[in-house]
């Protein structure tokens, strides 16, 4: 993560070890200035207190600080009067500076390296409970490093007049990214389609007799899932982590080749036989391996020739849109990261409730909607029950995307449709009938989802979170859905100009219909005003 203010450019990431985190932050402080000594000084004290809200930031997150970098300051001078303030507000932070030889060829110590001084305070150690805007106690969750063994190397073999600042951490990096990883998956693929829905048609779901609507969806979800773990049962199964999906066999004896002759020139860099061939080597396997890429990319494209979405995709994945899609926070483990990330928007939610009802307590009429005249236009009381037929078209259109919380996947259960019917019918119907929503398809599966790819992975408040329902509970919806957008038509309750949630309409037809306007008055020659307003979402931005 890079983060730039004014002259100063800091680039912060997180090292995993085997039992911590490290978050190191690479700072460097520009000096370089044409303006006069006065507004030299302004920027400095601007910089002490941005770089104060910086290191309060780096103290609320995970990990164990560690702040190193070029920040031209001649702490060697203990007269030097912002020196001493730089010092003393890196102090007060509780982090101590490690450097103290010349790191510069003129003899001034300008590269620093700050570890915190001493273990600090965790979130279980006499902190408030209340969580910061990125998730973590005030008190801040980080541990001290203790580095040894620093030099200050003059021989830095570059042009450089810096001198090379080396040093020893006490970590245990994960070096093996090819270890195995373990994961628990079920073989859907395998499954016998007939014989599950044979197993389906003598179960209690096809023949049993339902009392209620949670007693139904209860039978619904036990049935299914005793028959999934008989037909296809939870595997564990070893993953390595996987090459490019282009690179072949090919493509892996170039870099054997390369990394041989590589080798080679290691043990005698005078040897230029070696030299040439390590040099060939590399351009061979650059050649091998761009071919290969262009190759497989040429084939996805002509794949999805005519479609559109398909292409897209392909030109995301190869502009890296991907990337921060799926990023979490950083934390000693899953359970931490959740915990926190639940904390938050909990927290967010409460605070919204508090406003919510002081607001109502100081102004009990401003929350009240206006007078609405009397209408004659009949109330809607009731939801006209649903057929078969209209259930089976509603799931033949629902696209094959299942939650977590599913108990079988939407594929299967439309393969298995003729047997689930039944049930599946008295639960939608049962529930328009008595007003009562399946107390379990309210549970969602909560997924965290970065605003953008850019932003901080470490300050929850970048996070949205995507509730994803079960597919009994998106048809329930589009149930509802199509009666109260039949009332609203048979009604003619609908605004006239309104295109949004509306069949047939989109922001093209609003488009339209604003153009023309504005063509019509253009032609009348006519001054036209265009105002905009774009109310609060639910990510709480307005514009």
């Amino acid at each position: 993560k890079q983060w730039y203010q004014r002259r100063v450019a800091i680039t912060a990431g997180v090292i995993k070890t085997t039992d911590n985190l490290v978050r190191l932050c690479v700072v460097y402080r520009s000096t370089q200035t044409k303006n006069k000594l006065k507004y030299e000084e302004t920027k400095l004290v601007t910089f002490f207190d941005e770089f104060e809200e910086y290191l309060d930031s780096v103290m609320n997150k995970s990990g164990a600080p560690m702040i190193c970098g070029d920040f031209n300051f001649h702490v060697e001078d203990k007269s030097n009067a912002y020196a001493n303030r730089f010092i003393s507000l890196c102090e007060s932070k509780g982090f101590v500076q490690n450097v103290h030889s010349p790191t510069h060829i003129s003899g001034g110590t300008l590269d620093l390296v700050f570890t915190l001084d001493s273990v600090t305070t965790t979130v279980n150690d006499k902190c408030d409970s209340n969580l910061t805007s990125s998730g973590y106690s005030p008190c801040c969750v980080a541990d001290s490093l203790h580095i040894g063994n620093l030099t200050v190397d003059p021989n830095t073999g570059t042009a450089s007049d810096h001198f090379l600042v080396k040093f020893d951490l006490p970590i245990t990096t994960k070096t093996d990214k090819n270890t195995p990883k373990e994961k628990q998956f079920r073989e859907l693929n395998k499954i016998d389609v007939e014989k599950f829905r044979e197993d389906l048609f003598c179960s209690p779901v096809y023949i049993g007799n339902y009392e209620s609507v949670d007693q139904a969806t209860q039978l619904f979800t036990n049935v299914v899932e005793c028959l999934l773990d008989k037909h296809a049962p939870v595997v564990t199964k070893n993953f390595k982590s996987c090459k490019s999906p282009w690179w072949d066999q090919k493509c892996q004896q170039a870099k054997c080749e390369m990394r041989r002759a590589q080798r080679k020139l290691n043990k005698d860099k005078t040897n230029d036989e070696a030299r040439v061939l390590y040099k060939e080597k590399c351009v061979d396997k650059a050649i091998i391996v761009d071919r290969a890429r262009n190759l497989y990319y040429d084939k996805k494209f002509s794949l999805c020739e005519g479609d559109a979405k398909g292409t897209y995709n392909v030109i995301n994945h190869l502009l890296d849109k991907e990337f921060g899609v799926n990023k979490l926070p950083n934390g000693s483990s899953d359970e931490e990261v959740a915990e926190n990330l639940k904390s938050f928007f909990d927290n967010k939610v409460k605070t919204i409730y508090k406003k919510i009802e002081s607001e109502s307590v100081l102004n009990p009429t401003k929350l009240l909607p206006d007078a609405v005249p009397n209408k004659t236009s009949p109330q809607l009381t009731s939801f006209r029950e649903t057929s078969e037929e209209e259930l089976e078209d509603i799931i033949r259109q629902l696209p094959n995307k299942s939650s977590t919380l599913d108990a079988i996947p939407l594929w299967l259960f439309k393969e298995c449709l003729p047997e689930l019917m039944p049930i599946v019918h008295f639960i939608v119907n049962e529930s328009l009938r008595t007003g009562t929503f399946p107390s379990a398809l309210k549970t969602a599966a909560v997924r965290p989802s970065l605003k953008k790819p850019t932003l901080d992975a470490d300050e929850l408040k970048n996070y949205r979170p995507i509730s994803n329902l079960t597919y009994l509970s998106k048809l329930l919806e589009k149930v509802v859905h199509r009666r109260l957008i039949e009332y609203l038509d048979n009604e003619d309750m609908f605004s006239s100009f309104q295109s949004g949630y509306r069949k047939f309409h989109s922001c093209e037809t609003a488009i339209t219909k604003i153009s023309n306007d504005l063509l019509i008055m253009m032609d009348k020659k006519t001054n036209a005003v265009l105002l905009l307003l774009d109310l609060p979402g639910r990510n709480g931005h307005s514009a």
